[in-house]
């Protein structure tokens, strides 16, 4: 792949300011735009090791694949697969990488675009990425949101000072609070037990925030801008596309920029929490990701897999998949009836095969609509509150099965008369658990008994139930063996 590279050596980093840097992240990246090549990497701060493919995965996914500004800048975030080292290295360094739980790279970028007369297109297109191995979108957002901006305002000396700040962090242990420094703003993060687990904001001390000060809960969907603005076309269907998420349905989610698409995801991502996430998902999807193959076939899509994309080719290519969630607010008719509206890709809203198990709540519903029509503030508390309603809901889809589960946990006197066997539960029986669902029901509002089997039928069958059912297999376990 071609590159050129932006110099760097006026900024070095030791060795163990780098390995403390990569508690946090891999490195910090820049992208421009070549005429003759596409997107390039530019500068990889500290240096990297990344294989051919990663390297262009990252140019490519760093971008989008059109601009709908003249000037400007735009966050988007992606997810790109490890790929193996033995493909050959095209940005080499000895340093070890950090190790993922997951086998994939987070990538948070900025990208901006500037008028430069000096070029053949008379402007300039440049990306400033964070590369990391944690799941934390709401943290990253607010880095690459800050850093972004001075970058293109100061140049390599903010890519040094940003490292230098992380460096300086604490270690990113789970169920803790961290008070980060980042280039002026002290950043309050909450970093959940597990990543699996569902996270709720927690008041800090307001005499330890100051005026630039910033709280997250570093796991979730940045709150900023309020997902309303992207679901305005399908809040009657919200409850529809809850349900295709815990049900591990595929879903395509269509949007005119990363920036709507990635943020989209993410946030669908964490509705299913504590459900354990069973396959892939990709806030931002390109036709030049080196899974575009695997990933986008004539063959049924993965189950569980939830594709962000922009590009209007997969509007064809996936048009087999159930499930399409197209993002934006539906065109007035006077939009629909202008000449020059041009629409890129499906018009927003959901086309589904799906068939709603249960009720929507109509109170909910009805202040989503209002906060559609009503000022930013309301449209940010509608959106906390429909992110509440629907993680709330899908803790009380696990409320008959961990019911159930505690007849499945051996006694006491069962797991000592048993010694030589480890304590586990006992099989799992679905006979046994639908007699239990029809004889205490479930909290979830489901529109009929015979819907709710149903439902819980079609669980039982994804692969999250198994994933879920062998977590808390691990944790009785535990229980269990402290105990003997």
């Amino acid at each position: 792949m071609h590159r050129t590279r932006m110099s760097l050596d006026g900024l070095p980093m030791g060795t163990e300011k780098v390995a403390q840097l990569r508690r946090w992240i891999s490195s910090l990246v820049t992208v421009n735009f070549d005429l003759e090549v596409g997107p390039k990497i530019t500068s990889v701060y500290p240096p990297l090791s990344l294989s051919h493919s990663e390297a262009q995965n990252i140019a490519f996914s760093s971008f989008p694949d059109s601009s709908h500004f003249e000037e400007g800048s735009q966050t988007h975030s992606f997810r790109i697969r490890i790929r193996d080292s033995t493909e050959g290295e095209v940005w080499d360094d000895d340093t070890p990488r950090p190790t993922t739980i997951d086998g994939f790279i987070y990538g948070f970028s900025c990208f901006t675009r500037t008028k430069d007369a000096s070029s053949k297109r008379g402007y300039q297109q440049t990306s400033t990425v964070v590369l990391t191995h944690l799941a934390y979108p709401s943290l990253f957002y607010t880095l690459i949101s800050k850093l972004g901006p001075s970058f293109m305002n100061h140049g390599g000396p903010m890519l040094e000072a940003a490292c230098h700040n992380i460096a300086s962090w604490p270690e990113p242990i789970p169920g803790t609070n961290v008070e980060l420094g980042f280039l002026g703003t002290v950043i309050h993060a909450e970093i959940p037990q597990a990543i699996e687990l569902q996270q709720a904001m927690s008041a800090v001390p307001k005499g330890r925030m100051g005026e630039s000060d910033i709280q997250i809960l570093v796991s979730v969907c940045p709150s900023e801008p309020p997902i309303l603005d992207h679901l305005e076309a399908v809040i009657s269907h919200l409850w529809s596309i809850w349900e295709c998420v815990v049900l591990s349905e595929p879903m395509l989610i269509f949007g005119s920029s990363p920036a709507a698409t990635s943020i989209a995801v993410w946030w669908l991502r964490d509705l299913l929490r504590p459900i354990p996430l069973s396959d892939d998902f990709r806030p931002f999807f390109t036709i030049h990701d080196v899974d575009h193959t695997v990933l986008v076939n004539p063959r049924q899509p993965k189950s569980g897999l939830l594709l962000g994309v922009t590009n209007p080719f997969f509007e064809r290519a996936c048009k087999h998949w159930p499930h399409v969630l197209s993002l934006g607010r539906q065109p007035t008719p006077q939009e629909k009836g202008e000449k020059d509206a041009i629409v890129i890709g499906p018009t927003p809203g959901w086309k589904s095969t799906h068939k709603r198990y249960t009720s929507r709540d109509h109170a909910l519903l009805k202040q989503l609509e209002q906060a559609c029509r009503g000022s930013e503030q309301a449209k940010r508390q509608a959106s906390e509150a429909l992110r509440q309603h629907f993680t709330s809901r899908t803790t009380a889809l696990l409320v008959p099965l961990q019911r159930y589960l505690q007849s499945l946990i051996p006694t006491p006197s069962e797991s000592r008369s048993n010694l030589s066997v480890p304590g586990r539960l006992k099989p799992f029986s679905d006979a046994a658990f639908f007699v239990s669902l029809k004889t205490h029901g479930a909290p979830l509002p489901f529109k009929s008994n015979a819907k709710q089997r149903e439902f819980y039928e079609r669980w039982l069958r994804t692969p999250a139930f198994g994933l879920w059912i062998a977590r808390q297999e691990e944790v009785v376990q535990g229980v269990l063996k402290g105990m003997m």
